[in-house]
């Protein structure tokens, strides 16, 4: 009668541990990024581009530098300058001028404008100019970069709700084992340890489930700092697409914002060492003058005219510190740029392997979640019908399916990362999904 009852028993609790582990089955196929996840993606990085202040900052730098040539560019034209002088008294030996009182106020107006400067002002406007050009490079990498973002972490929280979902099962799993062997042990006591090992991996699984709840709500937390609101997950979601080839981001790098802003950085920083170079020289004005005072015999100051050169003959070493710093610099920038170059190749080769290498260990860990859940079902009817198998295995069988489930999961997602950085890296992710950005 007791065999017939633990039998019973554990006969309903195996056929719902059978039904619940076909729910929410693992699936791996092979097509392109499905249109409803596209329009999905479409609609999250709008709101993340409308709400980021990186946008906004960047935005405000690109402006300031094209005023900055607008600034540069209008030393090019005659300087004027206007002055008033208002005396109030005068006192002392020596000549009187003409001017001892308030009703002897007077205007002067100095116009000057630059015949020669070796090139000082073209200089500048040229480095004015590769800096907005910079400005406009970084204000698109930021857009590219928030979109990026946004789809990485929008993955990974897809990879923590699967896995949430698949250490739900197992906590489900682990529990109706409990309660089985709480049964069991209330007509054989002999089993209790039986019991004792199933409760302590049942701690286990919960501790495991707080710890993916955890990684579950921070990666909800960043996206509602991307976007600006609570983003729920569809649940039809599909992150299959096609692979970017390693040939096609190489060719893609010559129009990478990063690179074009450090080239022009580059280039900016060789224009403004010119220009510290040209400012060190003669430079030639012609200056037209008036000034309204009277001299000592009451009669007006001439119009002038004529020519004026100015030249810092010596400036105590400072001038040539300058030029040293700015050829410094522009030094700098060239090696910066081209270690930019070295390093995004260096990152695409490696993207590219652990791509590929993640893929294979997706196909591999699905196989194996396959075979050994066929182990663990295999295990558990061994240790119910016929007391070939401890308990010890079945336990330990189901937590290898858990294991090679939850690696399934996340070596997937890791390819589905790696190619959206790959896509990142060609410049592409507003061509893979055609956000208007404007």
């Amino acid at each position: 009668m007791k065999i017939k009852l633990i039998t019973a028993v554990l006969l309903a609790v195996t056929l719902n541990c059978t039904a619940s582990a076909g729910k929410n089955g693992f699936r791996y196929q092979d097509n392109t990024l499905h249109h409803t996840t596209r329009a999905y993606l479409e609609e999250a990085i709008k709101k993340s581009l409308s709400h980021s202040p990186e946008i906004t900052t960047a935005s405000a730098d690109k402006d300031a530098a094209h005023y900055d040539i607008e600034q540069v560019k209008g030393q090019r034209w005659p300087q004027v300058q206007l002055g008033t002088t208002a005396p109030v008294a005068s006192f002392g030996g020596g000549n009187h001028t003409g001017q001892r009182h308030l009703n002897d106020s007077n205007l002067a107006i100095n116009v000057s404008t630059t015949i020669f400067d070796w090139g000082k002002n073209h200089e500048s406007i040229q480095s004015a100019t590769q800096s907005a050009n910079a400005s406009m490079y970084q204000y698109d990498y930021t857009k590219q970069q928030i979109a990026y973002n946004t789809v990485l972490e929008l993955i990974d929280l897809s990879r923590y709700k699967q896995s949430q979902n698949i250490t739900q099962q197992y906590v489900e799993r682990m529990r109706e084992l409990v309660n089985m062997l709480v049964k069991i042990t209330q007509i054989d006591a002999g089993r209790y340890s039986e019991l004792v090992q199933a409760r302590a991996r049942l701690l286990a699984a919960e501790a495991t489930m707080q710890r993916v709840t955890e990684q579950l709500r921070q990666s909800e937390i960043k996206l509602s700092r991307l976007t600006g609101t609570t983003v729920t997950l569809p649940e039809n979601i599909d992150w299959r697409m096609d692979f970017i080839s390693s040939s096609l981001v190489i060719s893609r790098l010559t129009e990478h914002p990063e690179l074009l802003r450090a080239k022009a950085e580059a280039n900016a920083a060789e224009h403004q060492s010119a220009a510290i170079k040209a400012s060190s020289l003669p430079q030639i004005n012609w200056v037209i003058s008036k000034n309204t005072a009277k001299d000592s015999y009451g009669n007006d100051e001439q119009w002038y005219t004529g020519l004026n050169i100015q030249w810092n003959v010596f400036s105590g070493g400072s001038e040539k510190a300058m030029i040293q710093a700015a050829s410094a610099r522009a030094v700098a920038s060239k090696s910066q740029s081209a270690q930019t170059r070295m390093d995004m190749e260096y990152q695409i080769n490696n993207l590219i392997q652990s791509r590929d290498s993640a893929q294979t260990q997706t196909r591999e860990y699905k196989k194996l979640s396959r075979e050994t859940g066929a182990v663990s079902k295999i295990y558990y009817e061994q240790w119910l019908h016929l007391g070939k198998r401890t308990l010890l295995d079945v336990l330990t069988a189901e937590n290898d399916r858990y294991n090679n489930q939850i690696a399934a999961v996340a070596t997937e997602h890791d390819v589905y990362s790696a190619n959206v950085k790959l896509i990142a890296t060609a410049g592409m992710i507003f061509e893979w999904l055609p956000v208007n950005t404007r």
